[in-house]
């Protein structure tokens, strides 16, 4: 059986394949240390232990945490029960504190808690928070 492409199309085709690959495979750039207070505002989701938090992060400087519980029962029959906490945020070099300023089911109130960014792209924020737990958010939105 005769190849019908000639070498220089075999070249081409293998280039914007290639082009293409890596164009998909990664759209997320890793955000560098010095920008993560600009980039970190948005709204982010994930699970902390055991609850999921969905985290709005705002420009002023505040934020505001919904937390849910999870697992089966939780989400079938406590779908109702949520938390609610209000704060403002800092970042000094790979560290974010949080400083509560305000809940609602949730007894937190005039705390504080700290997180390493390990990880940030646009699309990714991973927490390693001060008691020794890693965890996901997804970005949501950007605000």
């Amino acid at each position: 059986m005769k190849d019908k492409w000639t070498p220089w199309a075999k070249a081409i085709a293998v280039a914007v394949l290639g082009f293409c690959l890596a164009s998909c495979s990664n759209n997320s750039s890793i955000v560098p240390e010095a920008e993560y207070s600009t980039n970190i505002v948005g709204c982010w989701q994930g699970t902390v232990g055991e609850s999921k938090e969905t985290m709005t992060i705002n420009g002023d400087g505040t934020f505001i945490c919904q937390l849910y519980p999870t697992g089966f029962i939780a989400n079938t029959l406590s779908q109702g029960v949520r938390g609610t906490i209000r704060g403002t945020w800092n970042i000094t070099g790979a560290l974010i504190t949080l400083k509560i300023t305000g809940e609602k089911n949730e007894l937190l109130e005039n705390r504080t808690a700290s997180s390493t960014i390990v990880s940030f792209n646009n699309g990714v924020l991973v927490l390693k928070s001060d008691l020794g737990g890693t965890s996901p958010f997804k970005r949501v939105s950007t605000l």
